[in-house]
């Protein structure tokens, strides 16, 4: 009766489980996922240290200046796009006047870039992946440990070196050299056994822990750190200066009779 029992058990749990089993098969779904080519964060740390060393360069020199922009020094320069209308907005917003081509321009500014690009590094507290070799009289073949971290460190940096200089198109007379100039971002990711990342750096507000925001004032993101650009609006044209009134009397005076009374001249006796 025991084995009658146990076999009408066991039919049971087998026909449960196969009820699962359909059920999850016909609750299947797939999403179709994609990644670009470059990562967000390296095209943050890139575009993030333009916008620092492009910011430290006083482009007052140029105010009133017609002026073309000649980007053919860094046609292999990482986001040169970026960099050239950086600098574009930056020497409109100091007053340049910027000419379409070099014929109508009076001034040439030459731009060049000594360094853009990012670098990564990395530190590991734990044991390593590695691959233990097959041994000649063993069937199986080699075996791939993954990688165990305690504590795993990424630190990310984006450079960019960049030097300007302007003359006159016509003689060729120097009329400005911005100098060398170099702007750094970071990038932080750290790992606690296996947990994270909590990220952090000059391209983020805040620091985050796995995507969401820490609520810890010693591991805040300062704000001085984030630049954020504000909005402005220029006039397209230069208001005319308007007439100046005559400045009004605090305590009026009395309205001037322009023809007085004559009083009446005196008689003879």
């Amino acid at each position: 009766m025991n084995d009658g029992f146990v076999h009408a058990r066991f039919v049971s749990i087998k026909c449960l489980l196969l009820s699962v089993c359909v059920l999850f098969a016909f609750g299947c779904g797939t999403t179709r996922w994609s990644d670009t080519t470059r990562t967000g964060t390296e095209q943050l740390l890139i575009s993030n240290a333009i916008d620092r060393v492009v910011s430290q360069i006083d482009f007052s020199p140029m105010r009133g200046k017609t002026s073309f922009l000649d980007t053919s020094a860094i046609t292999q320069t990482t986001d040169r796009d970026y960099l050239a209308t950086t600098i574009r907005q930056h020497l409109v917003a100091a007053g340049a006047i910027l000419a379409v081509s070099r014929e109508d321009a009076d001034y040439i500014v030459e731009v060049r870039a000594g360094a853009v690009g990012t670098d990564r590094d990395d530190l590991l507290i734990g044991i390593p992946a590695m691959t233990v070799p097959a041994f000649p009289a063993m069937q199986y073949s080699a075996t791939v440990i993954p990688e165990i971290p305690f504590i795993r460190q990424t630190k990310q940096r984006g450079v960019a070196k960049i030097a300007l200089f302007a003359y006159n198109r016509t003689t060729g007379r120097p009329v400005w050299i911005s100098g060398n100039n170099q702007g750094e971002s970071t990038a932080r990711s750290l790992w606690f056994a296996g947990a994270g990342p909590l990220t952090r750096g000059t391209i983020y507000y805040e620091t985050t822990f796995a995507g969401s925001p820490v609520a810890l004032p010693l591991l805040s993101q300062p704000a001085s750190e984030v630049s954020i650009e504000e909005p402005q609006v220029f006039p397209e044209t230069v208001p005319l200066p308007q007439a100046v009134q005559p400045p009004t009397l605090a305590v009026p005076l009395p309205p001037v009779d322009p023809f007085p009374p004559v009083s009446d001249f005196p008689r003879l006796p």
